[in-house]
């Protein structure tokens, strides 16, 4: 039994192409059966494979023999010569501080600590103890809560080319019989008979009902149908990611921005993936996004009303404006703002985490001096500003970045005549929420910039422009 099971587990390495050559492999070991597999399985193998393992256990905290288990893991680090790290965490608390389930907290947690041991001593992959049980119950919970072919398709051998599951192939029969043929009794874990937590019901009471009343292999036809929607998540995970990259909208903010006429010729499939894919990016985390807001966001996306915004979890906001479809960061509320601008260095605009950049410069020079759009860079006539006031100098520099105020008027670059800066920002389509928000370059009580749209007219560069002042904008994140 010792010699197949770990044949086939390395067969199922090499078919999976988990371990590449000369890896450092963290195997996450909780003391139970499957992880204890997971990890003899991998340290018998460790030589055929040419890697490194380092062993990691989470102290949840949440029993009583909760140090126990600790030390037991800490003891077959020890025996197979394998280093370890082992951290503690109070998961009750933190699902509280998080709001979350015990359950998902944990989960939370755990991930988190894998991240900072494989940072600290330079891992590859993640080795989790999940196997062909784990993944009939995931189909079932994820079909309980009304997941669509994404949550269906299980739990994947390799995901994100960093999480392992060497144990995919495995039934927890075939587990447990590894362990009793090379004398290995595992910890065990009262919290995995706590009919409280779903999994924990649907493992100890659905699927023995199931097996008894319906199908006796019903394990294994989950397992199989999830092989294949998995296999057909994928291509459609694929036209997906063509169909969004066709209809996104490049711009210089770190939002998602899809075209909406592009968006609405896709198959509903599609669409759906690419909303999915959408907040994906911004947040990273899909795992409180459910089919009720992707049926919101499409019925907003082919509503008359031309602006709408939908709050979503994680801080994100899907917003309609026009013929954009937007999926961003909800908008803090920012009052009256108002900053002085440094002529030469760095301005800090704290309230948007964004930041200016000014720079003065001759015009002789520069002869060759390109003129930026008036977008998120802006070139001025230095002169003209030190005209607004009577004695300037850098110690009293005229200009300041601030919000919109009662009355605010300019003249938009090529024009004429003045404008009000509500009309112009109604006819470049600002949604009203956001208009408050627009940064604003002003030198006394005239505007030079509306960041993000255009300059003024009054202060453009002239033939006879002698000194300049170049300005660029951007997030504080992407810029240092």
């Amino acid at each position: 039994m010792t010699v197949d099971f770990v044949q086939q587990m390395h067969r199922f390495i090499a078919q999976h192409k988990m371990i590449e050559d000369g890896e450092t492999v963290l195997v996450a070991v909780s003391g139970g059966a499957d992880s204890l597999a997971l990890l003899h399985g991998l340290s018998t193998l460790r030589s055929q494979l040419k890697c490194q393992l380092h062993v990691a256990h989470l102290n949840h905290c949440l029993r009583p023999d909760a140090d126990a288990d600790a030390d037991f893991v800490r003891q077959h680090a020890v025996d197979l010569r394998l280093p370890c790290t082992i951290q503690r965490m109070e998961i009750l608390h933190l699902a509280q501080q998080w709001k979350l389930s015990v359950e998902a907290a944990g989960r939370s947690a755990r991930y988190q600590f894998y991240e900072s041991v494989i940072t600290e001593i330079d891992a590859t992959k993640v080795a989790l103890g999940h196997h062909q049980d784990d993944i009939a119950e995931t189909v079932l919970m994820n079909l309980i809560r009304g997941s669509g072919a994404t949550g269906l398709k299980g739990i994947a051998p390799v995901r994100d080319a960093k999480f392992i599951r060497p144990l995919a192939g495995f039934t927890r029969q075939q587990i447990e019989a590894f362990l009793t043929s090379i004398g290995v009794v595992p910890r065990h874990d009262t919290t995995n008979t706590d009919t409280r937590y779903l999994r924990n019901r649907i493992r100890h009471e659905l699927i023995p009902r199931l097996e008894n009343a319906y199908n006796p292999n019903i394990k294994t036809g989950l397992t199989r149908t999830a092989d294949v929607l998995r296999a057909e998540s994928e291509y459609l995970d694929t036209a997906a990611r063509e169909a969004f990259e066709a209809c996104r909208v490049q711009g210089p903010h770190k939002n998602v921005v899809l075209d909406r006429v592009a968006f609405r010729k896709h198959h509903i499939a599609l669409q759906r993936r690419m909303l999915r894919q959408s907040v994906s990016e911004m947040s990273g985390d899909m795992s409180d996004l459910y089919f009720t807001h992707c049926e919101k966001m499409l019925h907003l996306i082919e509503a008359e009303a031309s602006n709408a915004v939908l709050v979503l979890p994680n801080g994100l906001q899907f917003r309609r404006a026009y013929q954009q479809l937007i999926i961003e960061r909800k908008p803090v509320e920012t009052g009256n703002f108002a900053y002085p601008v440094v002529p030469v260095g760095k301005t800090s605009i704290e309230v948007l985490n964004t930041e200016i950049t000014a720079e003065l410069g001759n015009i002789a020079s520069c002869p060759t001096l390109a003129l930026p759009d008036g977008k998120f860079e802006a070139i001025f006539d230095y002169e003209k500003i030190r005209q607004v006031f009577a004695e300037p100098s850098l110690e009293a520099f005229p200009l300041t970045v601030r919000n919109r105020r009662q009355g605010d008027r300019f003249q938009p670059y090529g024009m004429r005549g003045t404008k009000k800066i509500k009309d112009f920002l109604i006819d470049a389509k600002v949604p009203r929420y956001e208009r408050d928000s627009i940064p604003l370059l002003v030198c006394g009580d005239q505007i030079l910039w509306i960041i993000g749209y255009t300059t003024s007219e009054v202060f453009k560069i002239e033939s006879d422009t002698r000194q300049y002042l170049y300005l660029r904008y951007a997030s504080n994140e992407t810029t240092s």
